[in-house]
Formats: C-alpha cells, structure tokens, sequence
C-alpha cells in the first residue's frame, strides 16, 4: 500500500499510541493522535523496556535518549519471603531498561510534537468509533466527527474502539490486583519475591525505586479497602520483611497505584478500517514484562504489514495473522507466571519452589525468542525504513 496521504487516527497517546502514530508520520500517513488525558506525562509509576521494545524505540531513534533516561538492570533475581534465591539470570539473559512511565511519555511525545503529518490533541477522548472510519471525538464538552482511512485503537483495557467494532473479545478478570509506588531514599533490591502474601518486587530507576506488590491476602485487601497505609506496610513485611522500608518510604496511601489485572482474547484484531494494538487487543498479566513491549511490537508489525498489503484489508489480515497467535502465546506463558507466584499455601509453596522452579530453570533461547516474538533486527528494519 502507498503510505502518502493514508488519513488515520490513533485513539490513545500513551507506550503504544504514541510509537505507532510516529511510524506511520514517519512513512508518510498523515495521523491525528487522540490522548483522552490532558497532560500524560506525569502518568504512572514505572515501567520495564525489553529488547524487543527497545529495538522498535532505536529504529525510531529513541532508545538512547530512554537508556540515558533510564537504568539498565538484569533480569531480575527471584527469592522467597525468606530471601532464598529461587531462579538466578544467566550471564546471557538479556538487559531491560527500568524508568519512570513518565520518562517514556515525555521522551515519546517531544517526538510527537516534532514530527511533520502527525497531529496531537491531548484532552482528546474518542467516545464512539465505526468499522467504516468514522470517529467521534469529544474535548473539552464538545464533540466532532473525523473521518478516516484507518483508526487504531491504542485506547487501552478499557478500549473504546475495541467496544465500536466487531473483535470477538472476551475479557478475563484475574482477582488480582496489583499496587505500584515508586519512592526515594529505599534502595531498590532488583529482585521479585514469591512470598505467603504474593508478589513483591523493587528495582531501581533515576532517583529513586519503582516497587510493586500484589494484594491477594485477606490482611492485604482489608488494609487497601480502608485506605490505611499502615496496616498495609504491616501485612506486607509479615510476608517479606523488606517490603516495610518500600512502603513506609510512601507519603501517603494515594501515592499507590492500583491496578485489576484483566486479560484481553480477541478472536481478530481488525473490524473493517478498525484495527487493535497493545492493551485493547491482548492485555495481559504482567508477570513477563511484555505489555507495553508486546504493543511496541504490533507498532512495527502493523506498519510492515500495512506496506507491504495490496489493500487495508489484506493489510489488517495479515498483521492479524501475524501478531495474534504471538502475543497468544505470550500473554498464557505471563498468565501461568502469574498464577504460580500465586500459590500461597505452604504446601504449595514448597512444591513449587523446591521441585517446579528447579526443574524449570532459567529461560533458554528458544523460550526467550518467543518472548521477544520477532528478531531485534527485524524490528530495527521495520521501524528505520519509516
């Protein structure tokens, strides 16, 4: 397909908007970026980039200024509540690059800003979005209708675009949910604990550590349903004493971040002109890391796919066929994690951590290849021709 002139608009301006928007300005489309939240970079806690996330940011010319930006740790150390080291990264396990969210964010929409074709409209909401291209966009109580020759949902869990169209998506709640915090004056341990509470995690980003701990005891929920930070850092350091420093360092229980983990199945990623990216096609549990690095990754693919088809529907058919089964794989692989580091029973978890874990090991290559879904030179090849 010829790029020139493609009108598009991407709903959601965040890790997986923001990069997709830049390739197709970058290979000529002229895109319009809708982020329903006015002012996305002071957003969230921390974030992990993977190679193959950062491969998509290098083609774009990106990963220095986010590696600057950021700290390189290696794959993070797994122990019990008891600090025992469960699973050790090989020497060649591969780095990630730990940051602050809103470092992304700014670093992503400076180049938003700069880039010629690409429009940015922040307080921007697409409330309503049809197979045929047409796009309702609401912004400071008004409304307007835009029309395009592709539209791409990158509007998240709860995505807008995904409900206008026909995907076949079943959503999956866990009852696990997730508290974030980054902090100041706690080294971080660069390490994830499966303890008799759950998963409690630290690692270190400029300035301060980026912490995350499930809430999965009954002590852990009572504590978060009454807002009381306390007994929250209470329940946590019974399981893990290390987490008390983490959480005492907060000032205040609104400084957390809490977050359902709900998975996201779509029979197909594409209705017509509609097509899904990151969250709103395949959310997933977070236990590999890959969310936002699987979304970097559709980024690249649909804009290979989009090239290379001979029109949009042949098009969104193959970056459907290409991506789905991946991420599929993916996100089972992080929703089979997640579930493990959740047996909190003793005996559980002594099967699990003395038989499981050592029989399993550390990933090999070929289980990290599919992880990372698509070679990091192609990635670089896909992204540097836009």
């Amino acid at each position: 397909m010829d790029m020139a002139g493609l009108e598009v608009v991407v709903a959601g301006g965040s890790s997986g908007g923001a990069p997709l928007a830049l390739l197709l300005a970058r290979a000529g489309a002229r895109v319009t970026l809708c982020e329903r939240v006015a002012a996305p970079r002071a957003v969230g806690a921390g974030i992990a980039l993977a190679d193959n996330g950062l491969a998509v940011l290098d083609g774009l010319g990106l990963g220095q200024a986010l590696r600057d930006g950021g700290r390189r740790v290696p794959g993070g150390r797994l122990v019990d509540g008891d600090g025992r080291t469960l699973l050790r990264p090989t020497a060649e396990a591969p780095q990630v690059v730990m940051l602050r969210r809103s470092t992304l964010l700014s670093v992503l929409l400076d180049a938003v800003e700069r880039t010629p074709g690409l429009t940015l409209r922040l307080g921007a909401e697409v409330t309503a979005a049809s197979p045929d291209g047409r796009v309702t966009v609401a912004t400071g109580g008004e409304t307007e209708t835009l029309v395009a020759d592709l539209v791409v949902g990158a509007d998240g869990l709860r995505s807008r675009v995904r409900d206008c169209g026909d995907f076949g998506a079943r959503l999956y709640p866990t009852g696990i949910t997730y508290l974030r915090g980054l902090i100041e004056g706690v080294p971080a341990r660069d390490e994830e604990a499966w303890t008799r509470a759950g998963l409690f995690g630290s690692f270190g980003v400029p300035g301060g550590t980026y912490f995350f701990a499930s809430a999965t005891s009954e002590a852990i929920r009572a504590a978060i349903a009454a807002r009381d930070l306390s007994a929250l850092t209470d329940a946590w350091a019974a399981a893990y004493p290390p987490a008390r420093a983490h959480f005492a360092a907060l000032p205040g229980f609104d400084a957390l971040l809490a977050n359902e983990v709900v998975r996201v199945a779509c029979a197909r990623y594409f209705d017509g002109r509609l097509v899904l990216v990151g969250d709103a096609a395949h959310a997933m549990a977070p236990n590999l890391g890959q969310g936002a690095n699987s979304a970097l990754v559709d980024g690249a693919v649909l804009l290979e796919s989009l090239r290379a088809g001979r029109d949009l529907p042949s098009a969104l058919g193959a970056y459907d066929a290409r991506r789905r089964p991946a991420v599929t794989r993916v996100a089972r692989t992080a929703a089979l994690l997640g579930d493990l580091a959740h047996w909190t029973s003793a005996p559980a978890r002594w099967l699990r951590d003395r038989v499981l874990l050592p029989l399993a090991g550390a990933p090999d290559e070929a289980r990290m290849r599919e992880v990372m879904q698509e070679p990091r030179e192609a990635l670089l090849a896909m992204c540097r021709a836009a």
